[in-house]
């Protein structure tokens, strides 16, 4: 009766349910590592944080579509992962891919928390919003070898109590590259998009402003 109970329990779904929380290593499907998990713990504030598995599989699937569709214009490839801090006051960063046109990577400036960083085709690093572009020739992009995958990464990052620096605009940059990489790897891009596999944080300059008259 014993064994019999609990094979019953086996068979019922006693198995232990995954855990609610896990550490920067294990989220968004296991794709940050080093820098990049320090800097989800130092942006988000936090050590601990809601399980996320991510969805690197069904954006890079959607990333194929798209280019195979001949897609013109920005078009979400959807939510790549959700990070939040199991605290309370914790910050949160939502990651998203999607293709983007080819005009988008002409510098016409940006939002006056952001910078502009070499890395990719463009790189924008700010404290709330952050976008990362690269180009993806890839065995699987049926004629990427002539014209590229154009493919945006794009980071939102909410903290009601963290104020704007360079240090939390290149952690969200830090975390963004991360993302972009596993993208890149996935989607077997050639020389991983031109992304580095670790980061290199290297700020472009600022235009002069004009003196007020």
């Amino acid at each position: 009766m014993l064994v019999l109970g609990l094979g019953v329990s086996a068979c019922g779904g006693g198995e232990s349910e995954e855990p609610r929380f896990t550490g920067a290593g294990k989220l968004c499907g296991s794709v940050f590592s080093d820098d990049a998990m320090t800097a989800v713990e130092t942006a988000i504030g936090d050590t601990t944080f809601w399980r996320d598995n991510g969805a690197l599989d069904s954006v890079v699937a959607k990333l194929k579509d798209l280019y195979t569709d001949g897609q013109d214009v920005y078009t979400s490839a959807g939510a790549f992962c959700d990070i939040k801090g199991q605290g309370r006051d914790s910050g949160r960063m939502n990651i998203s891919f999607g293709l983007y046109k080819p005009d988008d990577v002409v510098d016409r400036g940006h939002a006056s928390d952001q910078r502009s960083y070499e890395l990719g085709k463009r790189a924008v690093a700010g404290a709330k919003n952050s976008s990362l572009y690269f180009e993806c020739v890839s065995p699987q992009l049926d004629g990427s070898d002539k014209d590229p995958a154009r493919i945006q990464g794009s980071m939102h990052f909410t903290d009601l109590n963290g104020p704007e620096t360079q240090n939390l605009r290149e952690n969200n940059l830090t975390v963004l590259h991360a993302a972009s990489f596993a993208v890149a790897r996935k989607l077997e891009c050639e020389n991983n998009g031109g992304l580095p596999q670790k980061v290199v944080l290297q700020p472009k300059p600022e235009p002069a402003t004009s003196p007020t008259p």
